[in-house]
Parts: C-alpha cells; structure tokens; sequence
C-alpha cells in the first residue's frame, strides 16, 4: 500500500501537535500546501494548528478557504489519536501495509469500524472555523460556523460542543431567545457517556439547569483537560450571570492546569488579554500577548 503524501504530512503534523510541538506543525503543513495548494484537508488541518499557536487570523484564512471547498469535496470520517500514532509507528518502522486509511466514507467500512472515526471533515472544517472566530472576537460572526458544525455532524460529540459554543456565544451577545432554541436542540440528544468525552455535555447540563456548578465542576475528576474544558465554561456561566469575581477565581484554575493548547484554555487566555472585567487577573498570571 502506497500513503498518499498529503496523509503523511497530516500524520506528522498531528504527531507533532500531540507532543505540543504546534508551530512545527503549522510549518509541516505549510510545506505539504506549497506541493499541494489548496487541499481542503491540508488546510482544515493548518488551520486548526494556526488556532493552537494562536494565529486565528491565519486559522480563519485557512478554514474559510477550506469551507468554501466543501460543496466539491465529499465528507469523510477522521481517525482520533490513538489510531493515529499507531499508524505513524507503522510508517516509521517500514510497515505501510499495515497504515490504515486516514480518512474513510461510510461507505468504506463496517460499523464497528466507523466507531474509531467519530467527526468528519467537513464538521471539522466548520467547528474550527467557529472556534477561530470565538477566539478572535467575532461571537456574531462564529454563529453560523458553528450551526454548520452542528448540521453536519454525525456523531454526539460533534454536535454538543458545537451547540455549546453556539449557547456560550448567544448568552454574551444577549440574544436569550435563540441560546434558549440552542439549550432544546440539547435535550433532544439521547445522551451517551464515552471515555474520550471531556465535557461539552456536562456544560450543557449546567447551562439547562440539570446539575449545579458544584456537580460539574466535580465531574473533572482531576483531569486537567476536563478541568479546562469544563472550567471555560463554568467560568462563563459565572460571568454573563454577573458574578465576575467567581468566573476570575474559575478562570484561574483553568490557567493553572497549564493545558495551552486546549480551546478552552485559550478562551480564557483572550478574555485575560481583551476582556476589562479581567485585565487586571490577566496582567497578574502573565498572559500577555508576547507570551
């Protein structure tokens, strides 16, 4: 079997984002779009590490391009970490029978198979997309990035962390009515637990009054990731119900978990460095823009 070049540039690059090592996969993938320019899945991915090195300019360039080649570029299911470093290790040690496609149609694979590839490209393409938007300042403007998301996703994860930020977006923005239309579009999902989940659901059960702040922010567990995730929003839940003060001392623990390349993490970095309400408890933790 012969991997496709674009596939071992994105398998680096993602090996490379995994060891946090972000700005050599931007430079990866800026390479592999000099030898294939405009790929969709070359930029889907570039943007998503521009966001992680925090260039979101640069990450909605390459989103927005990359959502306008959708139209002509058929969906298909992508690999999750575990199978991508294995398949690295296959392609190291001269094995690349055993590499598995990197993307997959339905129509290519069984169910159980499919299992493995629990988001798409074309979710992918839009989540980032309104991600890099959030990040940037545009909570208008990340809308319908991320109801695209949502409409085109085909698996719960996809679909609740896109109505998450959608909620979070439209509570900021004091638009109740449509973050209240988000909050039913939730509670029609027949929820399921998974091990990789890291918390949009528990978020969205704090947001629709099913569980209390204490109770989410005990679902974290220890797990930084977790702590990050679901810290962001509980912060936020704080904050556009007027307690600033306990979003700051919520937005603090998330700080301290030191996990920078999580979104959530670096929501809480753009609050510090744009938001005024938090100025002060930015200039205090270090989260400077030369940092």
């Amino acid at each position: 079997m012969t991997v496709p070049l674009s596939h071992r540039y994105i398998m680096a690059a993602r090996l490379k984002g995994y060891l946090d090592k972000h700005a050599e996969s931007v430079a990866l993938l800026t390479e592999a779009l000099e030898k294939e320019p405009g790929d969709a899945r070359l930029l889907r991915f570039r943007g998503h590490r521009r966001i992680s090195v925090r260039d979101y300019k640069g990450a909605i360039e390459d989103l927005r391009e990359a959502a306008a080649k959708i139209p002509d570029t058929p969906d298909e299911h992508e690999m999750y970490q575990p199978e991508v470093e294995k398949d690295v290790i296959s392609l190291i040690l001269g094995r690349p029978e055993d590499v598995r496609p990197q993307h997959l149609s339905e129509k290519d694979a069984d169910a159980q198979t499919l299992k493995r590839y629990n988001t798409t490209l074309h979710t992918s393409i839009w989540y980032h997309l309104g991600v890099a938007r959030y990040l940037d300042g545009d909570l208008d403007g990340c809308l319908e990035a991320f109801r695209n998301a949502e409409d085109s996703s085909r698996h719960q994860e996809g679909t609740v962390a896109s109505q998450d930020w959608q909620y979070m977006a439209l509570r900021r923005l004091g638009r109740e009515k449509e973050a209240g239309e988000v909050l039913d579009r939730f509670r029609r999902i027949a929820l399921v637990d998974e091990p990789h989940l890291v918390g949009y659901e528990g978020r969205m059960r704090l947001y629709t009054g099913e569980i209390t702040p204490h109770e989410l922010w005990a679902m974290c567990d220890g797990n930084d990731l977790k702590t990050v995730t679901q810290g962001y929003g509980l912060g936020n839940w704080h904050y556009y119900n007027g307690d600033t003060a306990k979003a700051r001392e919520v937005f603090d623990g998330v700080l301290k978990t030191n996990v920078t390349h999580a979104f959530a993490y670096l929501a809480v970095v753009s609050e510090y460095e744009n938001n005024p309400d938090f100025a002060a408890a930015g200039a205090a933790a270090g989260t400077t823009k030369e940092n």
